[in-house]
């Protein structure tokens, strides 16, 4: 999954230098785990063995000596290479227009950041 959020400076949640709102940012992300998490939960064993044989070759990796959790992360990366995931700013553009669009397959992860508020962004009285 690349983040392309320099690509563009629309008219979206971007300030004057370009950057993307922190929450808009985790939405986005939520929104890219969730997408290849469905995908992945719907592999069977057999599928998800093909794709991390196929990712340690690519890799250079003998498939003996990885564990567990380096035969999933690569798993994932490949899963991340086949599934189509927009880039962050056209994320960004799209959610902005239409936000009932994506809120279903948010999982909520980004709601910490939601929370958070950025140093000196109270008012002073």
């Amino acid at each position: 999954m690349s983040d392309n959020s320099s690509a563009s400076r629309s008219g979206t949640s971007a300030d004057a230098g370009g950057t993307i709102d922190p929450v808009l940012r985790a939405k986005y992300l939520d929104y890219c785990s969730a997408r290849i998490s469905e995908v992945f939960l719907s592999l069977t064993d057999e599928r998800t063995y093909q794709l991390m044989e196929e990712a340690a070759r690519e890799a250079e990796l003998t498939v003996g000596s990885l564990g567990f959790q380096e035969m999933m992360r690569l798993v994932t990366r490949k899963l991340q290479e086949s599934v189509p995931l927009p880039d962050l700013v056209s994320w960004v553009r799209e959610y902005e227009e239409d936000p009932s669009r994506y809120e279903p397959f948010l999982l909520g992860l980004w709601k910490n950041a939601e929370r958070e508020e950025p140093a000196g962004s109270e008012e002073e009285s």
